[in-house]
């Protein structure tokens, strides 16, 4: 029996992400890390429930791009902070955490994308989603940060 498309996608891109090592943003003039979290949060929402998987592989397929936008991301589009759950467990947990959105456009389509970084507590910088950025897609509101 064969993979289904979701699954060979899958591994394809995790096995390209976790050869992402840390890069240099010029936008925020630090460095940001790639951890497995981030991975999993292209397939599951922040409450640890799964993602449709036409979103799933969606986000999946965006990978290749992620790390052209962070090089050539200008500027910070976007950047909160907050006092929020973390982990996804039952048991809420809660931290500071701090949200960076870069645009850019990559590829060769020329694609806009969003690329969302976090940091929590005083923790490093992180990869934690990524998006297209469509003409008639409206900015994302302080819940779609948090739930992307």
């Amino acid at each position: 029996m064969s993979a289904s498309p979701f699954v060979i996608l899958l591994l394809e891109r995790k096995a390209m992400f976790k050869t992402f090592t840390p890069m240099y943003c010029p936008a925020l003039r630090e460095y940001v890390i790639f951890t497995m979290a981030g991975f999993n949060h292209l397939r599951f929402k922040v409450d640890n429930t799964p993602r449709n998987p036409k979103e799933a592989m969606y986000k999946l397929g965006l990978v290749p791009l992620i790390r052209p936008v962070i090089y050539n991301a200008k500027k910070v589009d976007n950047y909160e902070r907050r006092y929020s759950p973390i982990g996804g467990s039952r048991k809420k947990v809660f931290a500071e955490i701090e949200y960076w959105t870069l645009v850019a456009v990559v590829g060769k389509q020329n694609t806009k994308l969003r690329i969302v970084l976090r940091r929590v507590g005083k923790g490093q910088i992180q990869f934690w989603s990524v998006m297209k950025l469509g003409e008639n897609q409206k900015p994302p509101t302080t819940t779609d940060v948090e739930g992307t």
